[in-house]
């Protein structure tokens, strides 16, 4: 049923694709913006309650529905895992600002590109004199970014035991970090969403980069997971889109400092190699090469989910 469930999800993902502005979106952003109004006062135990209200109503909820619809009404149960993880993951949710950049750098159009680069991350980056190189990696950092957390960081909590409540609990947590660090909680209660973010996300992290190590360069996604961790500021990053740039072989992130005359010394003596950066610096046909290392990660972990279900129902016969 899983395997059916993901598969039926992403064929009817893109026929009709959930945008950031559908039912299921806004009923869990109008959740997620009213939370910390009853339950946030401050405190780190007010913080710990927030969390849990959060959480725990949408969870027990989905749950409780997919449980009862296995024993019940199995055919039924089936179309509660599509509806939940096709209204959860999908590619739409951030794909069509992906597109447009691309098309408009195919078409040399730099500064519109610019703009539209703004409209998708926001306040956060200053689009205005970035060149085209430059454009090219943020689009391409956003977008390893948000595949994660839209596509397989869902995949893989789905396979959870909970199912579609495993999907319901990621995206929430997900989501309210992204929203609450604008500003709308306590500094307690994002610093609490934000190590419970850490640690429900760090399997699924690390899986994502394997996906991108397998299927990509693998020397240098390898070599970027292993040597580029301080490139940016959380190793989640660093992971994700350090394996995506070394699977592209696309340099991502900022330069890295050439090293001082007296440390490139010193390495020589010792026999050691200074950290370099891998890959080219990137151009707009990378963007077309970004989409395909995506779908080939999907198509990995598709035969390997089938794979395990195919021995499960065996086994059963």
């Amino acid at each position: 049923m899983t395997f059916i469930s993901v598969l039926l999800s992403l064929i009817l993902e893109q026929y009709r694709p959930v945008g950031m502005h559908h039912w299921t979106q806004r009923l869990m952003k109008f959740w997620i913006d009213r939370v910390p109004n009853y339950c946030d006062t401050g405190e780190e135990t007010s913080a710990k309650v927030a969390i849990f209200v959060l959480v725990a109503p949408p969870v027990l909820l989905v749950l409780m529905v997919h449980l009862w619809l296995i024993y019940q009404l199995p055919l039924l149960a089936l179309a509660w895992n599509v509806f939940i993880v096709y209204s959860f993951m999908g590619f739409r949710q951030f794909s069509s600002q992906y597109r447009k950049i691309q098309v408009l750098l195919q078409e040399k159009r730099l500064d519109d590109a610019r703009s539209e680069l703004a409209n998708w991350v926001g306040i956060s980056l200053n689009t205005e004199t970035l060149t085209e190189s430059e454009v090219v990696r943020h689009t391409l950092e956003r977008a390893i970014l948000a595949v994660h957390s839209n596509v397989f960081g869902v995949f893989f909590f789905f396979l959870i035991p909970i199912g579609p409540a495993g999907v319901i609990l990621y995206r929430l947590v997900l989501t309210a970090e992204e929203r609450w660090k604008f500003g709308m909680v306590s500094p307690k209660l994002m610093v609490m969403i934000q190590k419970f973010r850490y640690l429900i996300d760090w399997l699924p992290t690390r899986l994502t980069a394997i996906g991108f190590t397998i299927v990509g360069n693998f020397e240098q996604a390898a070599y970027a997971w292993r040597y580029h961790q301080k490139k940016w500021d959380t190793q989640s990053k660093a992971i994700l889109i350090g394996t995506g740039g070394g699977a592209l072989g696309v340099q991502l992130g900022e330069p890295i400092a050439q090293v001082p005359t007296d440390e490139a010394l010193r390495l020589a003596e010792t026999g050691e190699v200074p950290i370099q950066e891998v890959g080219m610096l990137p151009v707009p046909a990378h963007l077309a090469s970004g989409a395909s290392l995506v779908w080939r990660a999907v198509v990995l972990w598709m035969i390997l989910l089938g794979m395990l279900s195919m021995a499960v129902w065996f086994g059963q016969l």
